[in-house]
């Protein structure tokens, strides 16, 4: 009995965990909240047991599972802040030295990129956003954005980044030239991916085999220049959650009580 108490406060604070990590994050960069899935515990049985005189042991965490339900999109200044409209996620990867990228790559929605000292484009994590050459190669590289076409050349004017995800960049009075093109990734389980933090996810078996493509291609979203996604939280939905777990452990904790009343008076 003790056990099975036990067990239904256990999952009303883990749920209450959950939520609570959801609210904190409903103003963070394209956050995908976590829902919490329960089991039932049974006691053991032959197949030949009466169903009906099973009795439950209590319940468990099942597991949690990130929603991949589109959030909202806000507008904000600037050409390098990016919105992905539909499925799929950027590509990053952690710096291997100054200039290198390393060989694990993550994935994330939040598109709030800058450049940096050297021109290459970086994430908020100041990761390396990857992409390829925009000229129909299909190996990953980092991108870059010279201030100029050549040394003592004509000096950068205009940066556009199309739905496509090709950067184009004007120099001087020359036309637009393509510097390269951001990858998109997709994966069979989305939901499968293990969480970095600061947005960030890593592939997993659970998740399948890395797709590789780009904006606008069929299975992948389109870019959005001059957005942000915003979290995919709502806030009613949640806190009504957290009142229903609360309640839950309340009522947990009143047959604990009462539990512990009945052994006092056994034991007396």
């Amino acid at each position: 009995m003790f056990g099975t108490i036990k067990s239904g406060m256990a999952t009303s604070m883990f749920e209450i965990a959950v939520v609570s990590n959801n609210v904190a994050n409903s103003g963070t960069t394209a956050f995908r909240k976590s829902n919490t899935s329960f089991s039932d515990l049974y006691s053991g049985g032959s197949a030949d047991s009466v169903a009906r005189l099973s009795k439950g042991v209590g319940s468990i965490v099942d597991g949690t599972k990130q929603s991949t339900e589109q959030g909202g999109l806000l507008t904000r200044d600037g050409v390098l802040n990016l919105a992905l409209i539909g499925k799929g996620m950027f590509v990053s990867a952690a710096p291997a030295g100054e200039t290198a990228a390393s060989e694990t790559l993550t994935f994330t929605r939040d598109g709030e990129f800058s450049l940096d000292k050297d021109g290459v484009l970086r994430t908020s994590t100041n990761d390396f956003v990857m992409g390829f050459d925009g000229a129909g190669g299909e190996a990953l590289q980092t991108l870059k954005v010279p201030v100029s076409q050549t040394e003592g050349g004509a000096q950068l004017t205009a940066l556009e980044i199309g739905t496509d995800g090709k950067l184009l960049a004007t120099y001087g009075s020359e036309p637009a030239v393509v510097l390269g093109q951001i990858a998109i990734s997709a994966f069979p389980n989305e939901t499968a991916l293990r969480q970095k933090g600061m947005n960030r996810f890593q592939a997993t078996d659970g998740a399948g085999q890395v797709v590789l493509g780009v904006g606008g291609q069929d299975g992948f979203g389109m870019i959005q220049s001059g957005t942000l996604e915003t979290s995919n939280v709502d806030l009613t939905i949640e806190l009504t959650d957290m009142i229903r777990a609360q309640q839950q452990f309340s009522g947990s904790s009143r047959i604990l009580q009462t539990y512990s009343d009945m052994i006092e008076k056994l034991t007396r």
